[in-house]
């Protein structure tokens, strides 16, 4: 049914195999928002260059023999930032027109560091009129976010554009509501799908995404479309807007 068609809109999926991603298409994943991110801090720029070559020039023809369509988003994780960082090159492939947000970017300790480098982001996706995909961290998550979301904030950069991921709980209960686009990532270690239930009684469903966040982590990446068929029992048309709506505005896509 189309209600049961799903966008995963945060994942790194280009770790994981065609067979599997044939199989979720096949159950009804319609598209996935791969973010760049590799799971050790890279020893020069170049090393993200070459992630984003392989994101936005070579990750579409592979996804494209199973007709999974893809969305890329480029920029430098927190815990991916090189000794050198080329803000100009950043700017340069956020311009490309395949490019459709910046991502995954954020705070992991909220060292100066990371602060410098996330807000340059902001202000470049800002330049460039591009989405954010922020990422919080497991470990002091609240408080972290809480940085993320006034250095938004301080930045001028449009927080409507800016997704706040990895959502649970704690920052269900600590983080100050506002205009933000809220990302539930189910996945274990994260939330289940029982939680996420729970979750999107007490949030703005018109501002939620769901993703898998699928990387080199245990993950599930068919508890997207589960959650979406357990609210769809009830309200198709929610299921519809949590599912693919509201990804595919966020990313015009």
């Amino acid at each position: 049914m189309w209600w049961q068609m799903w966008i995963d809109s945060h994942s790194h999926h280009y770790f994981t195999s065609l067979n599997v991603l044939d199989s979720l298409y096949r159950s009804g994943l319609e598209a996935v928002v791969e973010a760049s991110w590799i799971p050790v801090r890279p020893s020069s720029w170049g090393t993200l260059e070459d992630v984003f070559r392989w994101l936005v020039e070579v990750e579409p023809q592979r996804l494209q023999k199973i007709g999974l369509k893809l969305i890329p988003a480029v920029g430098i994780h927190p815990r991916c930032i090189s000794p050198e960082v080329r803000f100009d090159k950043l700017e340069s492939w956020l311009n490309d027109e395949r490019v459709k947000a910046l991502g995954e970017v954020g705070l992991e300790s909220g060292s100066e560091q990371e602060k410098d480098v996330f807000v340059s982001q902001l202000k470049l996706a800002k330049k460039v009129d591009k989405p954010v995909i922020v990422h919080t961290p497991r470990a002091n998550k609240l408080a972290v976010a809480i940085l993320e979301l006034k250095l938004i904030r301080d930045s001028g950069f449009p927080e409507e554009m800016a997704v706040i991921d990895h959502f649970n709980f704690e920052l269900l209960k600590g983080l100050e509501k506002g205009s933000y686009m809220i990302g539930l990532s189910l996945q274990p270690g994260k939330i289940s799908v029982n939680e996420a239930l729970e979750i999107i009684k007490s949030i703005d469903l018109e501002r939620t995404m769901i993703n898998s966040d699928s990387s080199t982590e245990p993950s599930e990446p068919q508890w997207g479309l589960e959650l979406m068929k357990e609210i769809g029992k009830g309200d198709k048309r929610l299921a519809r807007i949590i599912g693919v709506d509201n990804a595919a505005r966020f990313y015009k896509a």
